[in-house]
């Protein structure tokens, strides 16, 4: 077999394995944003939105939960819906200078603004297909 065939046939298969991994990564993020809208519209009811955002203005959750579930999944859903709310809780703090160190009180600020760039950007492979999901 000639260098250039093999050489093809090594990057084909580079290729593909990145492709797979990118697959996986989007399914197992598919599968907590799953678990956390069902956390959520056990708690709350209704849609996955409304849900979420129940939670994350509920501040009997501990900041954490509200930072890493609430915040993150509707980030994760692209929820058009939390913006104003996402906007309430956020300091102007991109670098999260505000909440270091201080997350078990306090809503990470970085988190609340990588969430809203992700709700305005809409990206293909986002988990919007989530949105309208209610509660069994």
């Amino acid at each position: 077999m000639n260098k250039l065939l093999k050489r093809s046939l090594i990057g084909v298969g580079i290729a593909m394995t990145i492709m797979l991994a990118l697959l996986a990564f989007h399914f197992l993020i598919g599968l907590s944003v799953k678990s956390n809208i069902q956390l959520a519209q056990e708690k709350y009811g209704g849609t996955a939105e409304e849900a979420l955002i129940a939670f994350l203005q509920d501040e009997s959750n501990s900041a954490t939960d509200r930072s890493h579930i609430a915040v993150w999944t509707l980030a994760q859903i692209e929820s058009d819906k939390a913006l104003p709310v996402l906007y309430q809780y956020y300091k102007n703090d991109p670098q999260g200078n505000t909440c270091y160190g201080k997350h078990h009180t306090a809503l990470c600020q970085y988190e609340i603004y990588k969430a809203i760039k992700a709700i305005d950007k809409k990206s293909t492979f986002s988990h919007a297909k989530f949105k309208e999901t209610t509660a069994p």
